[in-house]
């Protein structure tokens, strides 16, 4: 059953006890001819709804014939739903340009006409490895020739072969420095043992349409990542020229991007040639709720809300998809491999088609949040234009001079520069420089090993005491028991030193109890009174300690922010792959070690803390005792994070343009009128009238650190904050650079916000009326096969029945309902009109001279031009008021 997604098997049985609930065992079982007929009658069905047993395929000679997939109206597709003359509109050609008050906006329009696709793994859609009751001759009907959202098998058999001889310079990956990817490759791979199938890989459209599915036989690799793309272009490109574009511009989310898209385009030179247009087309960007566990870099260089014309691509729409489909794993991981695929494509196309008879719905969901948000983010820009407006036209000189990555992102404007701060082997290796000109090398050289490894030795004893509080295996008592024996060695040669250099400290090590190693004080110079250092002469020691235990209090620091991130790509992966008590054990103790490596850096923090206080170090005030709640981070100084592009500054920032710009009520679109979409057109609702709920409080659970914490209530941990960004010790030259930079980062930053929700509510307008045209054409196609008197010559039916005309008469009123729903919500969003449209006069195919005739691109031109005059005199009004306002109180004074 496609809604509850019920197993056949559970079917029959309910049929039987519904016979007879007493004798049932005496009822006839009919499951197998059942399982049999279904087969053959899903198939029938899939071509009904995709329209090939009425010949639908002959009027989209671009597609696959006789394609079994449902497309997304909405997505841009040339030949079907996109405006005559939208190739004026290419991604170099069509650019609005204007220039006022220092300000150049240089914006291309690409977004308009961009396919948007995301690719994800599933590891729950699997197939057990059955090797005695299974049928190797099970094939599926869904497949042959591509015309399924799975490829064809033979196909796909000989692609995997070919990858496996391809040099390993094209698939293999570079090496991983990103957290993310290091804890996912690293995952337990025990889980997939015996299966045949491991899971699928999809790709999907923005709108959650999905367009292909690829069985991953080991797991999720580049190479069936590329042939799922491929398949997914495939569908729209049949004896389409290689140099065809399609569409102005397109977008990749794919979570694994910062590694998957660095040899894309080699690859599919290497195996999808044709392609190639495509790809080099093709921009990439990382999800934005898995780019959070990703390394900062990746966080800068692939997130959306930098990428310009990609109108806020979170690129997590494919989850939505995961949640029903997970529902069938327990029951198709038992099929043979043809049900098996047979019965995925059903519930695909089930999928599909409930998005669809539902997409004016979602667009004007889409576009009401956007239209608020812009207008939201529109004044919070200006504020910002008009509190930096003697900086702003320096940082655009900036901008356009910097340097941009293949996505389009300007590199180094949203982010601080990298810190100075050093670490401790950094000032070892200063100190070593610095005093190899010295007279007496030999003794200064002793002294500065002699500090630098007391310090090593506290981190070994530090690591120590951690993994005791871990479970005492056999494996981690063998560690210890190894590490103990090193120790003492270590820290025999370091008492041969300290007999040395500290002398009078023999009394103290003469006096200490006996115990473990890793107990053992040292008493380096930070262990000894302050009043005893000139005595004992170490004043050269206690200068060579402070330099290197500041160092040491930044390692600890960046340890401590490393730790914090990897425990939470730990959980988040423990949450969605862990299944079974022995996958759960095995990612519990990981994360256990994990905390407890956290809790070692806090450690090795508060310890060089407390050794720079005992050194009377200058600033020491600022260095506060760490502990795990301040390991909690939600500012410039750190990326973006999940939620930034709906939040706004503060008042501070927003005050002084709110009188200025006021939203035109013209925009105002109303929810409820269009909620009555769904259920008009002569149906009864049959749910009572319900009270409009008000936003819920969503609670979240407390944690030990880094999760699940009210960003509302609780503020970042000061680990994160700027103060250290150039060391306690700062100057106020760093802290003035460093406060220019953050201006300018976050002016920035609202720019880019505010050009995204632009780029959404105009994306949202030509994806209705990219609806418009699909469902109108649609109606049409099914209209005039509702005419005929016999079969088409290219059916692949030869009788043609008052069957086939009712199902098609159906379909043209189906589609016919679809677009006067879709108009109704169009109409409600209240977007500018469009002179001459004739998307609501004669047709979407009907244009006179394509050539001469306005695009819609045209339009969102104009607008953008008279929002920009609108915007440049509401800022220089303010700045001149502001300016009036500093004359008359200088003369006063």
């Amino acid at each position: 059953h496609l809604a509850s997604k019920k197993a056949a098997y559970d079917y029959i049985g309910a049929l039987q006890r519904l016979s007879d609930g007493v004798f049932t065992h005496e009822v006839p079982d009919p499951y197998s001819q059942f399982v049999l007929a279904v087969r053959v009658w899903r198939h029938l069905c899939l071509q009904k709804w995709s329209g090939q047993a009425h010949d639908l395929g002959s009027s989209f000679p671009h597609r696959t014939p006789g394609s079994l997939v449902l497309f997304c109206p909405a997505c841009p597709e040339d030949g079907y739903n996109m405006e005559i003359g939208w190739e004026r509109t290419p991604e170099h050609l069509k650019y609005v340009i204007h220039s006022s008050v220092a300000l150049m906006i240089h914006a291309a329009l690409r977004h308009l006409n961009q396919e948007q696709l995301e690719l994800d793994g599933n590891f729950h859609l699997q197939q057990l490895e059955k090797k005695n009751y299974s049928d190797p001759n099970d094939i599926s009907l869904e497949t042959a020739k591509g015309i399924g959202y799975f490829p064809d098998e033979d196909i796909y058999k000989e692609y995997q072969k070919a990858a496996l001889d391809t040099p390993l310079i094209v698939f293999k990956p570079q090496k991983s420095t990103c957290s993310y990817l290091n804890i996912v490759n690293n995952q337990n791979k025990s889980k997939f043992k015996n299966m045949k199938i491991t899971g699928v890989v999809n790709v999907v459209c923005s709108h959650s349409i999905i367009r292909s599915s690829v069985n991953l036989p080991k797991g999720e690799a580049h190479k069936l990542s590329d042939f799922a793309l491929a398949h997914a272009h495939s569908h729209t490109r049949y004896n389409r020229n290689p140099l065809h574009l399609g569409v102005s511009d397109r977008m990749l989310s794919y979570d694994c991007n910062c590694q998957y898209c660095v040899k894309l385009e080699e690859r599919f030179d290497t195996h999808f040639p044709e392609l190639n247009t495509v790809i080099k087309q093709t921009r990439c960007s990382i999800p934005a709720l898995h780019i959070e566990d990703h390394k900062d870099r990746c966080k800068y260089e692939f997130n959306s809300a930098y990428i310009p014309c990609s109108g806020h691509f979170y690129g997590e729409n494919i989850e939505a998809t995961w949640v029903e489909s997970n529902q069938l794993g327990p029951a198709t991981r038992q099929m043979n491999h043809g049900n098996r695929i047979g019965t995925i494509t059903l519930n695909y196309t089930y999928w599909n088609w409930l998005k669809i008879t539902r997409m004016h719905l979602s667009l004007f969901k889409a576009y009401k949040e956007a239209r608020e948000l812009f207008q939201e983010k529109r004044q919070s820009f200006l504020s910002l234009c008009v509190l930096y407006s003697h900086r702003k036209s320096t940082w655009m000189e900036i901008a356009q001079t910097a340097p941009r990555l293949p996505n389009g992102i300007i590199q180094g404007i949203y982010e601080h520069t990298e810190s100075e701060v050093p670490s401790r082997e950094q000032v070892y290796q200063r100190l070593c420089n610095e005093r190899s000109n010295e007279p007496d090398v030999t003794s200064l050289d002793t002294e500065l090993f002699f500090i630098h490894e007391g310090l090593r030795i506290q981190y070994v004893q530090e690591r120590i005491r951690t993994k005791l509080t871990l479970n005492q295996t056999e494996t981690v008592q063998k560690d210890i028991r190894t590490q103990r024996t090193n120790l003492s060695k270590q820290i025999a040669a370091f008492r041969d030193l300290q007999t040395l250099l500290m002398p009078r400290s023999a009394d103290l090590v003469a006096a200490l109890p006996t115990g473990e190693v890793e107990n053992e004080v040292l008493y380096l110079p930070s262990d000894i009174p302050q009043a005893q250092n000139v005595d004992w002469g170490l004043v050269d020691l206690v200068e060579i300690e402070l330099r290197l235990r500041e160092g040491e209090l930044y390692d600890a620091l960046h340890s401590v922010r490393a730790a914090a991130k990897a425990l939470s790509v730990t959980r988040v992966d423990k949450r969605d792959n862990s299944r079974g008590v022995k996958a759960n054990t095995r990612s519990s103790l990981q994360l256990k070690r994990i905390e407890k490596e956290r809790d070692s850096c806090i450690s090795d923090f508060n310890r060089a803390r407390q050794a720079l206080i005992n050194l009377n170090y200058a600033g020491h005030e600022d260095i506060r005792e760490m502990n795990v709640s301040d390991t909690f981070r939600r500012n410039t100084f750190q990326a973006r994070k999940l939620g930034d592009s709906r939040r706004t500054d503060g008042q501070l920032f927003t005050f002084p343009i709110l009188s200025v710009i006021e939203e035109d009520a013209d925009t105002n679109v109303n929810e409820d009128e269009v909620e009555e979409l769904a259920v008009d057109g002569g149906r009864a609702g049959t749910q009572m009238p319900r009270r409009k709920r008000g936003p819920r409080k969503k609670q979240l659970k407390s944690s030990k650190g880094d999760e699940g914490v009210s960003p509302k209530k609780v503020q970042d941990g000061w680990i994160w904050s700027s103060k250290l960004a150039f060391g306690v010790q700062a100057t106020s030259e760093d802290l003035a650079a460093y406060e220019e930079e953050s201006d300018r980062i976050q002016w920035f930053r609202a720019k880019e916000d505010m050009e995204r929700w632009r780029e959404v509510c105009e994306k949202v307008q030509a994806e209705f009326r990219n609806c418009i045209r699909a469902f109108s054409y649609m109606s049409t196609e099914w209209a005039h096969r509702a005419e005929l008197k016999e079969a088409p010559s290219c059916s692949i039916h030869t009788v043609w029945t008052s069957g086939h005309a009712a199902y098609a008469r159906r379909q043209a009123e189906i589609y016919a309902k679809l677009l006067d729903d879709c108009k109704k919500a169009y109409t409600l969003c209240s977007f500018t009109p469009i002179p001459d449209d004739i998307l609501f006069s004669n047709g979407s195919k009907d244009m006179e001279n394509p050539t001469t005739c306005p695009i819609f691109a045209d339009t969102v031109a104009r607008i953008r031009a008279e929002v920009q005059i609108e915007d440049d005199a509401a800022v220089s009004a303010q700045i001149q008021r502001a300016a009036e306002m500093n004359g008359g109180i200088t003369s006063t004074g």
